[in-house]
């Protein structure tokens, strides 16, 4: 947990070759989670989570595209604008390859962002709202995985979406 402390979350097993595991994080902050099988780190392991009052009034993101995922394979996470007023939003996605991004709003104050990491390594996303890094980002994704290798240089490109109030932009950065 944030404050340094350590809890255990609840594993149920699914009895098909999974498990599933639940957390009700009780702090505010970036939470890690350690995921091991036979006492080693699973692909991506430690996964870093932020947590952040949904009633906060804030905007917020969460899911697990913020944290981490695999090449060739969209990651998909949600930001949250409800009971945040009017203000543009914007987002970039920085790391070892382009990574293409959509957006889908969801009518209900929430939009779907994915971005599709083409190469492994370290990205940022970073998520504003105002021209502010809203609370946690950027964040760090970890990208595992040997996916699509892509030859090919490219330069980064904008365009904007308009949603009820805002103005979402996206931006490809290759860095």
């Amino acid at each position: 947990m944030p404050s340094g402390n350590i809890d255990k979350p609840i594993i149920e097993d699914n009895h098909d070759g999974t498990v599933t595991i639940k957390y009700d994080p009780r702090e505010e902050g970036v939470h890690e989670l350690a995921v091991k099988f036979n006492g080693e780190h699973v692909q991506g392991s430690p996964y870093k989570i932020h947590v952040d009052s949904i009633s906060s009034g804030y905007v917020t993101a969460y899911g697990p595209g913020l944290t981490h995922g695999v090449t060739g394979e969209p990651s998909n996470f949600t930001i949250s604008t409800k009971g945040a007023g009017a203000g543009g939003l914007s987002m970039a996605v920085e790391g070892p390859s382009k990574a293409e991004i959509s957006c889908h709003d969801n009518k209900d104050g929430t939009v779907s962002v994915s971005y599709l990491p083409t190469a492994p390594g370290e990205y940022k996303i970073s998520v504003r709202f105002g021209d502010k890094h809203i609370k946690g980002s950027p964040f760090n994704a970890k990208i595992t995985g040997e996916g699509r290798k892509r030859n090919q240089i490219s330069v980064g490109s904008c365009s904007e979406v308009s949603l009820p109030g805002k103005n979402l932009r996206r931006r490809h950065t290759l860095s």
